[in-house]
């Protein structure tokens, strides 16, 4: 038997697709309790108002798994998780289309850069340690999250239509030297 989905948990459904899939500011409170089916004051008693609600939908995002992975281990598998197989499903709403709609977005670009400065480069970092921990993590998020965008999002030729084997030796390489640019 399915559970029905509380009031709360739809409207973080809605906001969850519509925050991550178009930015902050081109999401109105009408847009998500419509596509929710509640009462648009239903978010200020729930959330506040529509930015704690979009705070809310940033609580919801798991910690980068592989931060907690041993050091030796990091580089194989931070490239393993930016080349899962694209999935129209899963990767129309995810962490990384939040992201990408919202960095820009004039009133949560901020909070999208000091989420990804604190809950991903900054660790990174410090498990990468060393010289210049702090520009290996940079430098490695940048192919990281750069191979994502041409990949999943534009859909580039060339990776796209890479088998998965040659993409992850090719991204490997890459890793490599982004975490040794900086000795």
């Amino acid at each position: 038997m399915t559970k029905t989905p509380s009031t709360k948990e739809k409207l973080l459904q809605a906001a969850r697709a519509l925050f991550w899939t178009r930015g902050y500011s081109n999401v109105s409170v009408r847009d998500i309790t419509g596509a929710a089916g509640v009462d648009a004051a239903l978010v200020s008693r729930y959330f506040g108002g529509k930015q704690g609600l979009f705070e809310a939908t940033l609580a919801d995002i798991p910690a980068w798994d592989v931060l907690a992975c041993d050091r030796e281990n990091l580089l194989e598998k931070a490239v393993e998780s930016f080349t899962q197989p694209y999935n129209p499903q899963t990767d129309l709403v995810n962490p990384f289309t939040l992201l990408l709609a919202n960095v820009l977005d004039p009133v949560m670009g901020d909070k999208i850069r000091a989420f990804v400065q604190q809950g991903i480069a900054t660790p990174l970092a410090e498990k990468l340690g060393g010289v210049r921990a702090e520009e290996k993590a940079a430098m490695l998020l940048a192919v990281l999250f750069g191979f994502a965008l041409i990949r999943k999002n534009f859909q580039v030729k060339g990776l796209t239509d890479t088998s998965l084997d040659d993409l992850r030796a090719q991204m490997m390489i890459l890793g490599q030297t982004a975490v040794q640019s900086a000795t």
